[in-house]
């Protein structure tokens, strides 16, 4: 069975997702992803009457890579190690794949410039993951993976502003800052085997 195409809607958030990742919510247009697509704004508008629309659908879908990536990694039995690991991952494959920013920071950067409706879904997506990242972190502490002073909440959100920022600064300064940042949480966060 050949793979199915994949439809309007998903076209647009695709494109949306691209654009955000490198310049901003705030600083595309439904024109621009018109553009990308070879569509008319009327399509754009059909599947999201408003952009506020397309970026709650946005962090929903970002939601939804989230909760998948935590099931597979339950599913695979990762020790909070490995669960660390595959979140580090993620990020370099931003930086591999056009040196993009995480979503979450693009929007939490631009927090104050966006729809009021889109705040209440970032601020779930945002605890969603620092929940993750705490519960790994508790779980390290635990059996005897990780090493750190304070509460795991505390560092699951410096870790994650530290991935986040690192991203951020890789784009003017190069590569090697996100590396060297997540060699340093590694440094800091790992017990020797």
């Amino acid at each position: 069975m050949p793979p199915r195409m994949p439809d309007t809607r998903n076209k647009i958030l695709d494109a949306a997702e691209e654009l955000l990742q490198e310049s901003g919510f705030s600083n595309f247009s439904y024109q621009d992803i018109a553009t990308d697509l070879g569509i008319k704004k009327a399509a754009i508008h059909y599947h999201f009457p408003a952009k506020a629309d397309l970026g709650v659908s946005l962090v929903h879908r970002y939601l939804e890579r989230l909760q998948d990536f935590i099931r597979e990694s339950d599913t695979k039995g990762l020790t909070p190690r490995q669960g660390i690991e595959a979140y580090f991952a993620v990020a370099i494959n931003y930086l591999r794949y056009g040196a993009k920013v995480c979503p979450l920071g693009v929007l939490e950067a631009e927090f104050h410039a966006i729809p009021e409706i889109m705040q209440k879904e970032i601020r779930i997506l945002d605890e969603s993951t620092r929940d993750w990242l705490q519960g790994l972190l508790e779980a390290g502490l635990e059996s005897g993976e990780f090493k750190f002073s304070g509460s795991a909440n505390d560092k699951a959100l410096l870790i994650v502003a530290a991935v986040q920022g690192a991203l951020q600064i890789a784009r003017a300064a190069g590569p090697k800052v996100l590396f060297n940042t997540l060699r340093q949480i590694k440094q800091e966060l790992f017990v020797s085997p």
